[in-house]
């Protein structure tokens, strides 16, 4: 099987050198505004997306439909949960650098082993699951 016959869903975003946004091809063409940041840190957030915060929230996004997607299977309560990706952008040197994700998970309806079961079940539906450290509340 190819990879193209496996493929249930395919996007696209375009980025160019000196532009304030990127189109998001096959989607109508909506753009999302973006930002480089003047300095680590230094983002203006009322102008755009910086590609660190758009990291978080493809992850936060991933993880909670993974979640409710794990606890549909399992017939679980994952009503009132939510999930926070917290992405720090790291130095690893010269012109080197790293992004490190964190991700909480809040589910009040449910508390030990099966809420234990329920997120490694999450993690290993999440595709963007990989190398980040997961806790719970």
């Amino acid at each position: 099987m190819t990879t193209q016959q496996r493929a249930l869903y395919t996007t696209a975003v375009e980025s160019r050198p000196g532009v304030t946004e990127v189109r998001v091809s096959g989607d109508g063409g909506r753009t999302l505004p973006v930002v480089n940041p003047t300095a680590p840190g230094g983002l203006d957030e009322r102008s755009g997306w910086g590609p660190e915060q758009l990291y978080a929230a493809a992850v936060a996004t991933c993880m909670h439909q993974a979640l409710e997607l794990a606890a549909g299977v399992r017939g679980s309560d994952a009503s009132g949960s939510s999930v926070t990706a917290e992405v720090s952008l790291e130095h690893d040197g010269a012109l080197r650098y790293s992004l490190a994700a964190d991700v909480t998970i809040e589910m009040p309806g449910l508390e030990g082993d099966a809420r234990s079961t329920l997120i490694d079940e999450a993690i290993r539906f999440c595709p963007l699951a990989a190398n980040v450290r997961v806790s719970g509340d």
